[in-house]
This record gives C-alpha cells, sequence and structure tokens, in this order.
C-alpha cells in the first residue's frame, strides 16, 4: 500500500521524443515517383546529397528533394527545354542589338565560324540545342574558339575581367534541381572546383542532386511547414522569414509594400544597392513609433543581416513582432509567402514563387505517401 501511494506521488516521466528514422539507400529510392526507371540510382544519389549536406536522412528531408527534382526536372540529369534553341537565340540577338549600327559585323565576326568536326557555324548551332549542356557548352566552345585564336586578348581579359566569360554564360540556373550556377560554383570552391568543373558536374545526375540539396538545406530556418522551404529555394534564403517581415510592418504602419523577402534594394550584381528600398523606409516609420527602443542607424544595420539567421534575433525584428503582437493579441507569423512573379525565358509567364511552392509541396506529400 504504502508503495502505491508513493508511486502516485511521483510526477509522471515525461516521454522521450524520439529522432526520426534514419533511412538508407534503398528506402529513400523506395520514395523515387513509381514511373522513374532507375530508382536505385536516385535513391543513393540523394541518400549521399543529405549526408554531404549535412542534413539526416529521414522521408521528410528525402521527399523535400525529391519533391524538388521531380518539379524541376521529372528526374531528368539535363532534361530537354522545350524550344530552348529560340530562347538562346533570342538572349544572343538581345545583346547584340545593344551594339547598335555595328551589330552585324560584330555577330558575323563571332559567330560566323565552323570549329573543327562541327557540321555548322556558331551561329547555325545555337539555334539546335536541345539542353542546357549543349547551350553551355556551345558558349564555352565558342569563347575558346576565339580565346585560341587571339591569346593576347585572352590574356588582358583574364587580368582585366577575369569573370568576365561565366558573368555572359547564358545558362545561370541547371541540373536536375535547376539549382544556381552561380551559388553552385561559389559552393564549390570550397571543395576546390572550378567553375567548368562545378558546371560539368550540374549536368550529371550526382552533382545535380548534391548541389540542389545543399541549396536547398542552406540555411536552418525554422519552418513548420515545408512551402516556406521551397518557397525560398525559388525566391532566395530566407525570402519567407523576411516576407513576414514586411507584412508585419506593413501591417503595423499601414503602408503597402512589396513582400518580396527582399529587405535591402539589390543591383543587377545581387549586391545592396545605395538606394534605400521601400521596406527599409517601412522599418524606419516603425522606428518612429518607438524612438526609445529602436534608432534609425539600428534598422540600417540590422536590415544587413536579412540574409542570415542573425536577423531574427536584430531589435528591429524582435520590435516589428512584438508591436504586432500587441496590436493584434496573437504571436506573430514567423514565416510569409513571398510575393514574387518568376519571370525566365525557359517557363511560361505568370507564374509566381508561391505557384512553385504550391506545386512542390503537391509533390512532397505524394512522396511521403508512398514507400510505406
Amino acid at each position: 500500500m504504502l508503495g502505491l501511494v508513493l508511486l502516485a506521488g511521483c510526477p509522471k516521466p515525461t516521454p522521450v521524443q524520439e529522432a526520426p528514422r534514419q533511412l538508407e539507400p534503398g528506402a529513400v529510392a523506395r520514395l523515387v515517383r513509381p514511373d522513374v526507371g532507375d530508382k536505385a540510382s536516385w535513391g543513393a544519389d540523394v541518400h549521399r546529397a543529405l549526408l554531404k549536406a549535412g542534413q539526416p536522412v529521414t522521408r521528410d528531408t528525402a521527399c523535400q528533394v525529391l519533391a524538388i527534382i521531380e518539379q524541376e526536372s521529372g528526374y531528368e540529369a539535363d532534361p530537354e527545354v522545350p524550344n530552348l534553341g529560340r530562347v538562346v537565340k533570342g538572349e544572343v540577338d538581345a545583346v547584340f542589338e545593344r551594339l547598335g549600327p555595328i551589330a552585324d559585323p560584330v555577330r558575323r565576326v563571332l559567330l560566323d565560324h565552323t570549329a573543327d568536326g562541327a557540321r555548322g557555324t556558331f551561329e547555325q548551332r545555337l539555334g539546335e540545342v536541345r539542353t542546357e549542356q549543349q547551350a553551355d557548352r556551345l558558349y564555352r566552345e565558342i569563347v575558346g574558339f576565339h580565346m585560341d585564336r587571339h591569346p593576347h586578348v585572352a590574356r588582358a581579359m583574364a587580368l582585366v575581367a577575369p569573370d568576365f566569360v561565366e558573368e555572359h554564360n547564358p545558362i545561370t540556373t541547371s541540373g536536375s534541381m535547376q539549382v544556381s550556377v552561380g551559388w553552385a560554383i561559389e559552393t564549390g570552391a570550397a571543395d576546390g572546383l572550378g567553375a567548368a568543373e562545378v558546371r560539368d558536374a550540374l549536368y550529371t545526375q550526382r552533382g545535380g542532386v548534391r548541389f540542389g540539396t545543399a541549396r536547398l538545406f542552406v540555411h536552418d530556418a525554422d519552418y513548420r511547414d515545408p512551402r516556406f522551404r521551397f518557397a525560398d529555394y525559388n525566391a532566395g534564403v530566407w525570402a519567407s522569414r523576411n516576407a513576414a517581415v514586411q507584412a508585419l510592418a506593413s501591417n503595423l504602419t499601414g503602408i503597402d509594400i512589396a513582400l518580396d523577402g527582399d529587405i535591402l534594394r539589390y543591383d543587377s550584381d545581387g549586391e545592396p544597392s545605395h538606394e534605400i528600398s521601400n521596406t527599409v523606409k517601412v522599418l524606419l516609420a516603425v522606428a518612429a513609433d518607438h524612438p526609445d527602443d529602436l534608432s534609425d542607424r539600428r534598422v540600417r544595420q540590422d536590415a544587413r543581416l536579412e540574409k542570415t539567421s542573425a536577423f531574427d534575433g536584430s531589435d528591429t525584428v524582435r520590435i516589428v513582432r512584438d508591436a504586432w503582437s500587441a496590436k493584434q493579441g496573437r504571436p506573430a507569423p514567423y514565416a510569409w509567402m513571398p510575393m514574387v512573379s518568376l519571370d525566365s525565358p525557359k517557363m511560361k509567364s505568370g507564374r509566381t514563387t508561391e505557384w512553385f511552392a504550391d506545386n512542390v509541396k503537391r509533390r512532397y506529400d505524394a512522396c511521403l505517401g508512398r514507400g510505406r
């Protein structure tokens, strides 16, 4: 009886939260869409890529990667892009049009040549490309052809503008997960890989999955709904968290701004512009309502943290969230769907980041239901 009384008085032990079960490559393969031929190789590459990215291999993480692959390429390492030849020609035409009266002679000098073993001129072959790899390699072939013919110019370019060739490559996203080539090159440099090596790797199944997975999990945003991570994959790291900060600040001030996930304004090279953004103007309006807690200088300093996890702990974000919660009587949302229109010659017009995130989420949910 005494034992029963003592037991009744003891607090119940807190249940231990079990870690998600780690999957082997074969289990990942069973999550691949049923109509895909070589499930084993995709499962192995996703498993390897998640470990490389420092992520646990669970149904959740594996299905996030597989959903991106399915959305972006349909399980093709180097997918064909409809009308890619016409798209590439259009991009080339736009470049030459900017040269005005000298466009035609410059075009002939650059493209009216036939490389050894080729069946047509560079101009003719541009319209025949079907995949990103073909377009990328043809671009590099054209550059290499002229560098070999004009070595003095090539050496001067290497000194004066070492990134000129890479910056003008028309292929900016590639592989089975359509990852940003520029981002992949920066990431590959840490492993000692050059730009050409990274580009070639992206056109392989293993390389495309490796860099795409690393990009998907490059930041540690604590999103409860994977739609926001998918949105960040499309719109930029922390875009969903930043869009929430924009939405909260807009609500507090009554000033409408674009909820695009960019706190600062950026130039064509992706560098912060000196011109003040509309979002910062709204955050400064919030600061004006809380002069004892937030200065203009602090807002401007905190805004530069927008692409990092440190932005969460900044005074600006803390005050915006607290003020909104006090006004609404409930916790402030951590994430908001970025309102970004997708403008790419490789996809249909009228699509948005929300469209992308919803489609990937649908594929993610279907993946979770497989392989049980």
